[in-house]
């Protein structure tokens, strides 16, 4: 067997380090938003208080996930990396500060919570879109899917420990917990080596170490940043309009998101209110999602990259339709309670394993075919696309199961599912053959000119 190259050896590091640091940074994060949710919940017993807590959590990412990618394409993506994370170690040594004088309340809970999101979405975009700074091309089907494992396991511990912490310890030493996970994400961070940025993002100041003299004062920087800001973002958007298969992928991913919310909903209340189940049952059924999840990431870790991810996806899609339609059966059919969990236990585990399957190649899709220059913005289109439809779906079918049926619901999504893809498929098909023939076209050129 031939010795691994540097830039192999390096890649392999540099999966260790990221895997590890979202491993802390997501235990962290997780055991401290679950015990916000029950801290409110206990001194308020008040729902739209705990409403606002999620609106805290979610609305700054969905709000500035497109301008965290200009961002990411505009500075150095590794200072901007460690920055998000020490920024946030900051936020919570603060929240800690605050509480311990002033006392407990709920302004500054709001506010950290605030906080942290902004910081994780400029994280987010920022590792995201170093990815292939970070890690081999062959690579990436890995580090995504360990990426994965990390979020999957973290949040499965989270509310274990939380749950069995929060009756000794305050409010405020989790705060200190969360500081700690973050502290080892940002050590993990600065460990990361960087490869050498192409020549383009060279030139625009971008590769780690890039040289900061000859800037012009910060008072006349900051008088044309709204309008480089603005101009990187219709760039942006002009990219993803020229390039057919990532335009297609992105209305999928918002379509597909909004339908595949519906489990979301529906699954608790089917599962509560329909089949009056106990909690012990639901946690069940949700356990099930996450370890589908969490075995094909596994899995991922260890089978080859394809070649030609737009199939893998499409099949995936497919799959997922089928399976919103299979989980009404049980529900149309008038199954007993019992027999529906237990029809449930397998489809949970396989709609765990089908949204992996989607998401893997997608992400591998994305990182090899787009431009370094433009990779921070591409990734917060899709995460801002991708986390904005899901509090309209979660409001929209929380009326709709007032007025229909769970089982009509999920028809209704299996339907849409497959419809979506079925849609999207000729087109996502061809774009991406006129694509690959493209690039070898480009590639003989090379070589002739050569």
């Amino acid at each position: 067997m031939s010795e691994p190259t540097p830039v192999s050896a390096a890649s392999n590091r540099n999966i260790i380090l990221f895997f590890s640091g979202k491993f802390a940074s997501v235990l962290g994060s997780s055991m401290y938003t679950f015990v916000v949710g029950l801290y409110i919940l206990q001194l308020t017993g008040s729902g739209s208080s705990f409403a606002v807590t999620l609106l805290c959590g979610m609305l700054p990412s969905i709000i500035l996930s497109p301008f965290a990618g200009v961002v990411a394409d505009m500075v150095n993506r590794r200072k901007l990396l460690i920055g998000s994370d020490a920024a946030s170690v900051l936020i919570m040594l603060l929240s800690f500060a605050a509480v311990s004088i002033e006392g407990m309340s709920l302004l500054p809970i709001y506010i950290s919570l605030i906080l942290l999101s902004i910081c994780a979405t400029f994280y987010s975009i920022s590792a995201s879109s170093s990815m292939m700074m970070l890690v081999d091309r062959d690579s990436i089907q890995r580090t995504g899917s360990l990426n994965q494992i990390a979020s999957s396991v973290g949040h499965l511990l989270a509310p274990i420990l939380a749950g069995m912490l929060y009756a000794f310890l305050p409010l405020e030493e989790f705060m200190l917990l969360n500081a700690a996970g973050l502290t080892i994400s940002t050590v993990m961070g600065c460990m990361l080596k960087f490869k050498p940025a192409p020549e383009a993002l060279s030139e625009a100041g971008l590769t780690d170490g890039a040289a900061e003299t000859g800037n012009p004062p910060l008072r006349e920087r900051l008088g044309s940043v709204a309008a480089e800001v603005r101009t990187n973002l219709k760039e942006g958007f002009s990219y993803v309009i020229r390039r057919p298969v990532i335009r297609s992928l992105l209305i999928i991913v918002f379509w597909i998101n909004f339908f595949v919310v519906a489990l979301n909903v529906v699954l608790p209340f089917v599962a509560v209110q329909t089949l009056g189940l106990s909690s012990k049952q639901y946690g069940i059924l949700e356990a099930m999602l996450a370890a589908g999840m969490l075995l094909m990431s596994l899995l991922l870790t260890v089978l080859r990259q394809s070649n030609n991810p737009v199939n893998t996806i499409i099949g995936g899609l497919s799959a997922l339709g089928l399976l919103f339609l299979a989980m009404a059966l049980p529900l149309l059919l008038h199954f007993n309670a019992a027999v529906t969990f237990f029809f449930f236990l397998p489809l949970l585990i396989l709609v765990g394993v089908v949204i992996i399957i989607i998401n893997i190649p997608i992400q591998v899709y994305l990182q090899q075919s787009i431009e370094e220059e433009y990779r921070g913005r591409v990734f917060g289109l899709v995460e801002g696309i991708a986390g904005s439809i899901a509090p309209l779906g979660m409001l929209l079918y929380g009326v709709l199961l007032d007025w229909i049926p769970g089982s009509i619901i999920l028809l209704a999504s299996g339907a849409a599912i497959l419809a979506v893809t079925l849609t999207g498929r000729r087109g996502l098909i061809s774009s991406n053959a006129a694509e690959q023939q493209g690039v070898q076209v480009e590639h003989g050129a090379e070589q002739a000119g050569a």
